[in-house]
């Protein structure tokens, strides 16, 4: 008979007497101040640095006329020379590493380019499209919800996602004094984390895709297919003629990514798993993808496809399974292992993603973040806890000498420790720091896992003080970007950065007016949240209309100009008076960034 979740309560409360146990040891351990630590050397674990070959700038042709160039940016660019002109499929993260790859294409052929595909959504795949274009009017193809993707990420999530995507891919790591071993899927991210030079190429798609298009481009035939996986938005592109198959983000040689530390929507692993298995019904003879290097061989490629379809299922079968036992998240995670079959599998190393990071995101894709105890439904606050805690433990002192002499043995522990202390104990701050800085250093050296090594050497540069991480500052090139979006993604920004102290009490509505890209909207602050609604036209008895130039709002919301002065030189007109400029003024002091 199935083991039901009220059996979990008997396992917490052995987990509890076993915990009880270890804080009272805690106590005993206790002393004035702990020892100076000892100087831990940092360096890529040997595998990690051996994976670095595999993105060794070059330029492949897989076979006459497709050419894959890897290690210019994080994600590789593909070209496929046609009779009159080539395709580009992917462009990179920026206009700097895409401008690289299009002169050494330009090498092999001085074709125009005749259309553009990007795989997904991703910014390492679009950001350098205008570089290929040089331009021109270039057909565009891409999934038909990519652009929404894209807004979403630009207009709703871009500073916690842009901070958290250079916790992963290391982009902090130079200013301490650290390096990149490589990124997993490629050798860095060709990002500035100013915000500033040649990044932003986007061009929106002009051809959108829903399920499959068959369509010749340049003389080449081609077959673009929905397979969602990575993201939902991706497309396979499977050229019949010559049996080669480009995979985008669902296959690359590490563990895939079934839920990326930067942050993500669930990915569906069972979507993705079908993805696998149709690029594998296929029977494709040349594999490319958009990470890593291309395969050549039926018979390498069916067992790489068979393994990685496989692996996807086998962590999702058994997540789910231990789930209808009554396991929670984190016993999953230390439970679900790779049979060893497929864990030796030279596409399936811990590169990129890891099995135990796959299970919580099932988990909670499944079930959501609450696992059952109801202990947890209105948890104690975490500073008060910790406060508690070490007071158990015999106080600060005494953790942090039990910390400390746990971190050769057990930095992960060694760490836990310490920011027991971080969040209880101010006064101990100092010391907790660089006690956690040191074992994450540890850890650092020992995970094969370049997401996890950025991290952990992020956090122990900035808990160091060596380093500062957050958004990048909003540049004009930022701005200039920003100018390709429709104002209503601007619009859905402002909402999500309404104070809702400041908004307390306010009921007000402005009809902004956008005359460059046509577009009205009303934005009304109510119930302390901002609804953003589209406007046919400005009613007759709207008290406050403003009417400003798109691409100037997006300036004036940046910072790049004052308020002030784009109302006294007319850039912004304000119907009514003086009274209706305050009005504004305070209106936009309810969606102020401290």
């Amino acid at each position: 008979m199935a083991r039901t979740h009220n059996m979990a309560p008997m396992q917490r409360l052995r987990h509890l007497r076993s915990s009880l146990v270890a804080v009272a040891l805690l106590a005993l351990l206790a002393c004035s101040e702990p020892p100076a630590p000892a100087e831990v050397p940092v360096a890529g674990s040997a595998e990690l640095e051996a994976h670095s070959a595999e993105f060794r700038r070059d330029i492949i042709e897989v076979v006459p006329g497709i050419h894959v160039a890897i290690g210019y940016a994080l994600a590789n660019v593909i070209l496929i020379e046609g009779d009159d002109g080539v395709i580009i499929v992917d462009t990179t993260e920026s206009l700097q590493a895409a401008r690289a790859v299009k002169a050494e294409f330009d090498r092999i052929t001085d074709k125009p380019v005749s259309a553009i595909i990007y795989t997904h959504n991703h910014t390492d795949h679009i950001f350098g499209a205008e570089a290929f274009a040089e331009g021109r009017d270039v057909p565009v193809y891409a999934h038909k919800t990519t652009w929404s993707h894209i807004e979403r990420i630009m207009n709703v999530l871009r500073p916690v996602i842009e901070t958290r995507s250079f916790h992963m891919f290391g982009n902090y790591l130079a200013a301490g004094g650290e390096r990149i071993v490589n990124d997993g899927i490629g050798p860095a991210l060709a990002h500035s984390t100013s915000g500033e030079g040649d990044i932003y190429g986007l061009l929106p798609p002009t051809h959108t895709v829903d399920e499959r298009l068959e369509i010749t481009i340049a003389g080449r035939r081609l077959v673009l297919m929905h397979a969602p996986g990575e993201t939902d938005d991706q497309l396979l592109v499977w050229l019949p003629e010559e049996r080669v198959l480009l995979p985008g983000d669902n296959v690359y040689k590490a563990f895939p990514n079934l839920y990326t530390i930067r942050g993500t929507r669930y990915r569906d692993v069972m979507q993705w798993a079908d993805s696998v298995r149709l690029i594998r019904s296929l029977g494709a003879e040349h594999l490319v993808p958009s990470h890593t290097r291309p395969v050549s061989g039926a018979a390498e490629i069916d067992d790489i496809l068979e393994a990685y379809g496989d692996a996807i299922q086998f962590v999702h079968d058994q997540t789910v399974r231990g789930m209808n036992q009554g396991l929670d998240a984190d016993a999953l995670a230390r439970r679900v292992a790779l049979p060893a079959e497929l864990a030796a599998h030279p596409w399936l190393q811990p590169f990129y993603g890891t099995v135990a990071w796959s299970v919580r995101a099932i988990y909670s894709g499944y079930l959501g973040w609450y696992q059952g105890d109801s202990s947890t439904l209105f948890p104690t606050a975490a500073g008060t806890r910790a406060q508690r805690l070490l007071a158990l433990a015999g106080g600060a002192s005494a953790v942090l000498a039990e910390a400390q002499a746990q971190l050769s043995v057990d930095p992960q522990w060694a760490a836990e420790l310490a920011d027991l202390v971080l969040e209880g104990s101010p006064d101990s701050v100092p010391v907790a720091a660089e006690l956690k800085a040191r074992a994450l250093r540890m850890l650092a050296v020992n995970t094969p896992n370049p997401n996890a090594r950025n991290w952990y050497l992020t956090d122990a540069l900035e808990l160091e003080g060596r380093i500062t991480t957050g958004p990048s500052p909003i540049s004009a090139e930022r701005v200039a970007f920003a100018g390709a979006f429709p104002v209503a993604g601007v619009l859905r920004s402002m909402a999500v950065n309404l104070d809702p102290e400041r908004s307390a009490g306010v009921d007000e509505r402005v009809v902004f007016v956008f005359p460059d890209q046509d577009a009205r909207y009303a934005v009304h602050v109510r119930h302390q949240i901002a609804v953003i609604e589209p406007l046919e036209a400005v009613p007759e008895d709207e008290s406050l209309v403003v009417t400003v130039a798109a691409t100037e709002w997006l300036g004036l919301l940046a910072g790049q100009r004052s308020f002030p002065v784009a109302l006294a030189d007319g850039t912004i007109k304000v119907s009514g008076g003086l009274a209706d400029t305050v009005r504004l003024l305070r209106f936009l002091a309810l969606f102020r960034q401290e």
